[in-house]
Order: structure tokens, then C-alpha cells, then sequence
């Protein structure tokens, strides 16, 4: 099912945010530190301080929720993540490298990257996937992890600093890391992996012209915007809005293409929405409102939003709809309200504690909605 689509441009110079549901984490010595035995995300500590991290499974942002590990991260003072530039999982599997977006993403967000490659993996023994040519189990490089820690340690100036300079300096060689990294894994496995000669082919490009990887990568970023903005998504309780896309810039003339769940128009103001759906429990999963969250931070901050040239007064709301909620919640709202539609619901503590947090972070950051309701 197809849906009218919105295009806004909009302009982000800072980001400030208060992540109330963010949880403790967990930390580790430097010198006991491995990057494939620690968790999603947590702290590290060194000797003058502490670094907060978080870690990617795979370069694509739609896979095992990166940004609910980031959301995790955001109220430290120093932030890194550790990103594979390219991930192959063999010629029957998915092929994915890092996109230009995801570093505006971070830019954005004064996170580090690390970019890093996977050194070893194991034949997928998996039910049905024995027989394919795929593989699992991918391990970071722990090494080369750990010595680009180390600089950003050192490293006086900003992530947006650090990150373009790592991009311009070192995207190259560590993408060519990846695939010699591959061609070994290939032949101890057996498994046959993606063809090296495109990957060179894109590799040549970006060597003769680094602009070619923004480009290469926001055209890809824009056509999946253009994409996902067309279609109503299932589990997406969408009311009466449209389908919305967003054309943002930064102060360095960087641009990235997002996508909102929805837009509404309520009065003069428009309503960036993202929408969060549970079929089995009365709230979506904590990682599911966390991702919904660090997207509409990014959104909150936009100092400007521009609907065909015109300026438009908007804010951002987080929509969580879930089974056998009994009436609905507009967040912020006073305390009495709150209290009420917990014990309406009868949510036990666990789900009274998201909630409560999720009206902190109304108060605590600006623009913020949150709207609970019921899926029917």
C-alpha cells in the first residue's frame, strides 16, 4: 500500500540531548578490553578517565538495532563506535559496507568512529544454511580495534574532526584490510564470498576521487529514503498522516536523506512521528523505543524545517502502541495523568519504569512527544 509523501528540508548545527532511559553501563579495564568478548556497548576505563562505546554487528543501520546501543551512550562526555567498513557474510548471504549517512549520523552526534574488519568467522552450521555458501560468527580485528582507541584518546579535536579525517586518510586501506581479511576466511572455510573485482571497482573510485563515496553512498541513502517513505510498513500503526521525508544539512554543507514514520498536520504545526508497534505486550521492546528515540533526538534538534521553501512550525513524537492498552497517554503531562494510566493498565514495575522515564524525557528535552496507545 502506497502513501502520500512529504519532502522537508531542514538544517542541524548541534545536537543536545538527555537520554533518561539509557542504562548503566557496563565497564572494563583498558588493558583487559576485547572488542568481541564485551558487550553491545559500555565503558572503558582508562587511567585519566572513561570512554563510553558501542559496537555494530554489521554497517547497515537496519540490522540488530545500532542506534538503541547508541541511545545507551549519548549521556556520556565521550562517545566511540566500532563499525565494520564492510561486512560479507558469503556469495549467498548479504553484502553490506558502510554508508556516508551513517558518519553524518555521527558527525552529528560527536561520536567517534572506529572503523574496523572482521579477521575470522566459521562455516554457518545453522539449520538450513549448512549447505550454502555463508559464513558466521564474524570476529573483529581486537588489535587494530584497540590501537585506534588508543589515538582517539589522545585525539584533541572533535569526532567530526576525527571521523573525516579517518574517513579521507584510512577508508581505503582498511576496506582493503576487509577483503584480504575475506579471501583468507574464504579459503579456511571453503565458503565462496562476493567478487573482490566489483568490490576494487568501487575501491578505484573512491581512490581517484574520495567524493565518490559520499556520492555513491547518499544516492544510495536517498533512493532507500525515497523507498522506505512509500511504503506503509505493517506493524506501523499510521492514523491519519503522511509518509515523510527529510532533507538534512549541516553546518559543513554534508547532506543526508532520513525518513519519519509519519508527518501530521495538527493546527500550523507538523508532527514528526516515529511509530513503534507491539502485537504481543502492551509496550514495543525497550530496543525498539530506544531506536525510535535516538532517531527522534536527531529530529528535535533541527534548528529549521522547510516545507517547499516555506519555514513550518513542527515537533517530533515517539508513537508506541501495544496490546490490551486501556486508553491513551499524551506525554508530557501533569503527574496525576501519569499515575492514572499506569494504574489503569496495570503495567507491572518494569513497564511502569519505561514510562516513567519516557516522561522524563519529555521534560528534559525539547519538542519531545510521546503518545501511548492502544494497536486497534
Amino acid at each position: 500500500m502506497k502513501q502520500d509523501v512529504l519532502t522537508f528540508d531542514g538544517f542541524v548545527s548541534n545536537v543536545q540531548y538527555t537520554a533518561c532511559l539509557a542504562e548503566k553501563l557496563p565497564e572494563y579495564d583498558f588493558c583487559d578490553f576485547d572488542i568481541n568478548k564485551a558487550r553491545p556497548c559500555g565503558k572503558i576505563i582508562v587511567p585519566d578517565g572513561s570512554v563510553a562505546y558501542s559496537k555494530w554487528v554489521s554497517p547497515k543501520r537496519t540490522r540488530s538495532y545500532p542506534f538503541a546501543r547508541l541511545y545507551d551512550i549519548l549521556n556520556a562526555p565521550k562517545r566511540i563506535t566500532v563499525i565494520p567498513v564492510l561486512k560479507d557474510e558469503g556469495i549467498d548471504g548479504d553484502l553490506d559496507r558502510i554508508q556516508f549517512s551513517t558518519i553524518s549520523w555521527m558527525n552529528l552526534f560527536d561520536i567517534y568512529i572506529v572503523l574496523a574488519y572482521y579477521e575470522s568467522a566459521v562455516r554457518n552450521s545453522r539449520a538450513g544454511q549448512s549447505k550454502r555458501n555463508k559464513i558466521s560468527k564474524q570476529s573483529f580485528s581486537p588489535d587494530f580495534v584497540e590501537r585506534q582507541i588508543l589515538d582517539i584518546l589522545k585525539y584533541k579535536n572533535s569526532a567530526l574532526h576525527w571521523n573525516f579525517n579517518l574517513l579521507e586518510t584510512s577508508f581505503v586501506d582498511i576496506y582493503r584490510k576487509a577483503l584480504d581479511s575475506y579471501q583468507v576466511i574464504s579459503r579456511q572455510t571453503g565458503i565462496k564470498m562476493h567478487d573482490r573485482k566489483a568490490q576494487e571497482k568501487y575501491l578505484e573510485k573512491v581512490r581517484a576521487n574520495f567524493d565518490d563515496f559520499k556520492n555513491l553512498s547518499l544516492s544510495g541513502s536517498k533512493n532507500a529514503s525515497i523507498r522506505e517513505a512509500a511504503v506503509v510498513h505493517h506493524n506501523e500503526h499510521l492514523s491519519d498522516g503522511s509518509k515523510v521525508r527529510l532533507n538534512i544539512r549541516n553546518y559543513l554543507g554534508g547532506v543526508y536523506y532520513l525518513t519519519a514514520d509519519e508527518v501530521i498536520k495538527e493546527g500550523d504545526r507538523y508532527v514528526i512521528q516515529e511509530s513503534k508497534n507491539s502485537t504481543k505486550g502492551s509496550l514495543p521492546s525497550l530496543d525498539d523505543i530506544k531506536d525510535g528515540l535516538f532517531k527522534i533526538a536527531l529530529f528535535s534538534n533541527i534548528d529549521a524545517l522547510l516545507l517547499e521553501g516555506q519555514k513550518v512550525d513542527f515537533t517530533v513524537r515517539l508513537k508506541l502502541t501495544g496490546k490490551d492498552i486501556y486508553g491513551t497517554l499524551f506525554m508530557p503531562c501533569s503527574s496525576c495523568e501519569l499515575d492514572r494510566f499506569i494504574t489503569e493498565n496495570r503495567l507491572n514495575e518494569r513497564r511502569a519504569k519505561v514510562i516513567r522515564g519516557l516522561y522524563d524525557e519529555c521534560l528534559y528535552n525539547k519538542r519531545i512527544q510521546i503518545h501511548i496507545a492502544p494497536n486497534q
